[in-house]
């Protein structure tokens, strides 16, 4: 679960030992703009972890621009699922124009594998915990109803 305390210990582990107010607004509004690529996800179905501790089968959004704050790059944040061997298949894909990365739309699409991207071990991500089922649970809509990718 992702609350403003989570994220001021984070971050003032990770150096920002003076600027940490500064820091923590930067990743809850980037982290805001994250969650609507993303309908049906909630803080309470994410951990803010570093990628090192993501482990093969677990679900991450990866967002590049998570810790410089909102407005940094067009690169739309994916929803991985890591499945090892340095392969990861695409859940969803959130907004944003991505309009480097894909311009055409058909280089990542959802259910996609693709080679993970090069992400350092020290990155943070947010891991997604939900394991929803066909009669519901949560995180549901996302899972089940909503569209998958989200780019404008």
């Amino acid at each position: 679960m992702i609350n403003d305390d989570t994220i001021i210990k984070i971050e003032r582990l990770r150096g920002f030992k003076r600027t940490w107010p500064e820091q923590t607004n930067r990743v809850k509004s980037r982290l805001q703009w994250v969650r609507e690529g993303f309908p049906g996800i909630r803080n309470d179905h994410l951990d803010l972890t570093t990628y090192a501790r993501i482990k093969t089968g677990s679900l991450y959004i990866w967002d590049p621009y998570l810790e410089k704050g909102f407005g940094f790059g067009d690169e739309a944040p994916l929803m991985l699922k890591d499945l090892g061997n340095g392969k990861s298949e695409v859940i969803g894909i959130g907004k944003g124009s991505d309009s480097k990365r894909d311009p055409t739309r058909t280089l990542i699409r959802w259910k996609d594998i693709i080679p993970t991207p090069i992400i350092a071990p020290s990155e943070l991500v947010l891991r997604v915990n939900p394991k929803p089922t066909l009669n519901g649970g949560s995180a549901y809509y996302y899972f089940y109803k909503s569209p998958r990718d989200q780019r404008d």
